[in-house]
């Protein structure tokens, strides 16, 4: 009998995302600050495991790091069956490298395997390198709002077939565009919601932090 395959478009990962947390735009969170953290989490979740299906890849994840700090960083996975081994993989992105490098860049990447490892600012996972997923090309555009400040990131690796072209590029950009846009109306939402209740909003943004 034939090895059963695995499927790509199921998604094996289990993300475990909390509540809102303390963040430099969210010093202390309430329980509207819970309800657009829910909210963010849930758009976040979709977003990715539609991407991944979309553009064709093993992986896809978002990070969100409010302001530059990554204390507060969030990320969610979508991995298929191909990946299955790090469905509970867990540990925090910390600025390291390539990713934090990306937030500088603001723009979009895309780069074949060789070219990420061949980047000056590649670092291999760090410590993480025994336990990271391992990359198979990196396609990544910045989440940036409308002021032009970045919150984050989306990334694919690994497509089923070949390498990431640049009608995928163009197609990520404009899906992190449409991400961005999201979760700016969802923290105008929780803003209008602060003021109704007698609080000072946060400071105007988009790609607020689901944290």
């Amino acid at each position: 009998m034939a090895e059963p395959q695995p499927q790509p478009y199921a998604n094996v990962y289990q993300n475990s995302l909390t509540g809102a947390t303390v963040n430099p735009v969210m010093p202390t969170p309430d329980a509207v600050d819970e309800t657009f953290a829910s909210a963010a989490n849930q758009a976040l979740s979709i977003a990715v495991e539609t991407l991944r299906v979309l553009a064709g890849a093993h992986q896809a994840a978002a990070a969100i790091i409010v302001q530059g700090d990554w204390a507060s960083v969030r990320k969610v996975f979508s991995l298929s069956e191909k990946y299955a081994d790090w469905a509970t993989y867990r540990t925090p992105a910390t600025g390291y490298g390539i990713h934090s490098w990306l937030l500088r860049h603001n723009r979009p990447v895309r780069l074949s395997q060789a070219e990420l490892e061949a980047h000056p600012e590649w670092r291999g996972f760090g410590t993480e390198a025994s336990a990271h997923p391992p990359m198979r090309g990196w396609l990544a555009a910045p989440l940036v709002d409308r002021g032009g400040t970045n919150w984050g990131l989306l990334q694919l690796s690994d497509k089923y077939e070949g390498e990431f072209t640049a009608e995928d590029e163009h197609n990520v950009a404009k899906f992190a565009e449409l991400l961005s846009m999201t979760l700016e109306a969802l923290w105008a939402v929780r803003n209008l919601q602060k003021q109704a209740a007698g609080a000072a909003p946060a400071a105007s943004t988009s790609a607020a932090p689901a944290e």
